[in-house]
């Protein structure tokens, strides 16, 4: 995420706090515990202030595909803007995290009467949807190891990442990249052997090593340095 458009997102989430007043209501979560399920009726926009939530896409039970880490100055439940029943989706908070809520019917109260915040919030979800989009082509169009990596660049700049001397460390799992990669596990460790053995990536448990730019280079064709 660039710095210009963080900045985006808190200006439009303080403004969002702000304006939600009394209306809103911050809402702790404990690392583990579950925002909302596919089938919970979308009753509630959030805002996130602190913590670490995770978006998947849930096909049953058992298989979920990981959509998207969130953390501060992110939002989720853009379902009640479309007026969806349900969110159809489930969200988790990873680590302890606190969330502002602001009701579907005080969130579209707000923004009929505060125009420009609603624009923000427009071109904020239409950056969401031309990614979404480009994440949907690659599934088609291009093989796991490309997907992989460009989901690794676009993890680096997630809560889920932190700065290191020389790149990033990512706190994910094989399990966890398989899921938003849309692989299978065992193809994913497959591509990490050889990111590996491409000096481009560092493996650990539960976590990844890596200097984004490096990849960039790979990626462009460019022998990494």
């Amino acid at each position: 995420m660039t710095t210009e458009v963080l900045d985006d997102r808190m200006a439009i989430s303080r403004e969002l706090s702000k304006l939600g007043g009394e209306k809103g209501q911050a809402i702790e979560y404990s690392a583990g515990q579950v925002v909302y399920e596919p089938n919970d009726s979308a009753k509630w926009f959030y805002v996130i202030e602190s913590g670490e939530i995770r978006l998947y896409h849930a096909n049953g039970q058992s298989t979920m595909r990981l959509l998207d880490i969130l953390g501060r100055a992110d939002w989720l439940g853009i379902e009640v803007l479309g007026k969806f029943p349900t969110y159809g989706k489930k969200a988790v908070a990873i680590a302890p995290a606190v969330l502002w809520a602001i009701s579907a019917a005080d969130l579209h109260e707000i923004l009929a009467q505060h125009s420009e915040l609603a624009i923000w919030l427009v071109e904020g979800m239409a950056q969401k949807l031309e990614q979404a989009w480009s994440d949907g082509s690659r599934m088609i169009f291009d093989d796991c190891r490309h997907r992989l990596v460009q989901t690794l660049l676009r993890f680096s700049h997630s809560p889920a990442a932190q700065a290191t001397a020389d790149g990033v460390l990512l706190r994910i799992t094989h399990k966890q990249l398989a899921q938003a990669v849309g692989a299978a596990r065992e193809t994913i460790s497959v591509c990490l052997t050889e990111l590996r053995k491409l000096n481009v990536v560092l493996t650990g448990r539960n976590q990844l090593r890596f200097d984004p730019r490096r990849l960039e280079q790979l990626e462009s064709g460019t022998k990494p340095a």
